[in-house]
């Protein structure tokens, strides 16, 4: 099964999104922030980054971007409530999905995992 690291300083909706992967089957290790995920990923292999852009200390483009010099093949999900043209634009320039919070459902967060861990596919927003 895929190891997937979740990354978001709200912890109720950090644990949202490891709770609705874990369900699937999938391990999932968690960070309150991004300076804490960027040393799981020093210390550890995944195939999937899920992330929040907005956090304290490291931003979450910051985060892809270290990501993607360990492990140019992982795939990476940024979630944000903040969202605007410009950042959905710059995270897809990084290789990464995009979502937007509110998630409507565990499903979505669990077909776009999906979508994301398939070989070969296409970053793009699930909206």
């Amino acid at each position: 099964m895929p190891h997937i690291l979740v990354v978001d300083d709200e912890e109720g909706v950090r644990s949202f999104l490891a709770e609705a992967l874990a369900d699937e089957g999938h391990t999932v290790a968690e960070a309150a922030d991004g300076d804490a995920a960027a040393e799981r990923l020093r210390l550890e292999a995944f195939d999937l980054l899920i992330t929040d852009l907005r956090m304290p200390g490291l931003h979450g483009l910051e985060l892809v971007r270290i990501a993607r010099a360990k492990r140019p093949e992982m795939r990476v999900i940024v979630l944000t409530a903040h969202g605007t043209i410009e950042s959905a634009a710059e995270v897809r320039e990084l290789g990464a999905f995009y979502l937007e919070k509110p998630l409507e459902s565990p499903a979505v967060l669990r077909r776009l995992a999906a979508r994301a861990l398939e070989r070969g596919a296409t970053p793009g927003s699930s909206r």
